[in-house]
């Protein structure tokens, strides 16, 4: 058991490190350097270790930016369910998780266009599994909110995977396509997340 514990905690490390020297090559050196060559002899292990883990350099940088979004949000990667605040209400459940939702894809905007420019010059397609588990993490966490609404009476039913998805999925869209023309936080909630969800209790 110390065994597996300690390799846990090498891996966790070695994981770390590779993040860390990606957005260096990346932030310092430009979107040229960031290979698997450079990745592997900065982090000091080997190419067939990231090849195991992600298809191409893209998908990694892809990793790198998401894990410091996250680190340098407060809002951690694996939501504990159990432990998110309950705010009272359903409306302030909303409230709180659109207030980190912000914080966390404001930090996502300092790599959008460097990112962006990094996938034309490579001409490659990134995987979607990032965005997948954005999307089962809005799912869980919309099913934790919506039970809570059910015992308060505010809901009879889970709303539809849709409407579990439509705050982050608006908060995306804001975010990196109109920032000029972003709601705030309550305008977004009161007028369009929280109808959709009552609707669910007709």
């Amino acid at each position: 058991m110390e065994k597996e514990i300690q390799t846990r905690k090498r891996g966790i490390t070695l994981e770390n490190t590779i993040y860390d020297v990606t957005l260096k090559l990346f932030d310092e050196e430009g979107v040229d350097e960031v290979t698997f060559y450079n990745i592997a002899r900065l982090a000091n292990t080997s190419r067939s270790v990231l090849y195991r883990r992600w298809t191409n350099p893209s998908s990694l940088l892809l990793a790198a930016v998401h894990h410091w979004a996250h680190k340098n949000s407060g809002y951690p990667e694996k939501i504990d369910l159990k432990n998110f605040p309950d705010m009272g209400s359903l409306r302030g459940d909303l409230i709180e998780n659109a207030r980190r939702n912000a914080i966390l894809y404001d930090s996502f905007s300092k790599y959008l266009v460097k990112f962006s420019m990094y996938r034309m010059a490579n001409g490659e397609n990134i995987s979607d599994d990032i965005l997948i588990d954005a999307e089962e993490g809005a799912i869980a966490l919309g099913k934790c909110f919506a039970q809570r609404a059910i015992k308060r009476g505010e809901l009879e039913t889970v709303p539809t995977k849709e409407v579990l998805m439509l705050l982050g999925n608006l908060r995306r869209y804001y975010t990196f396509v109109a920032p000029n023309s972003a709601p705030t936080i309550e305008e977004l909630i009161d007028n369009i997340v929280l109808p959709a969800w009552l609707a669910s209790k007709k």
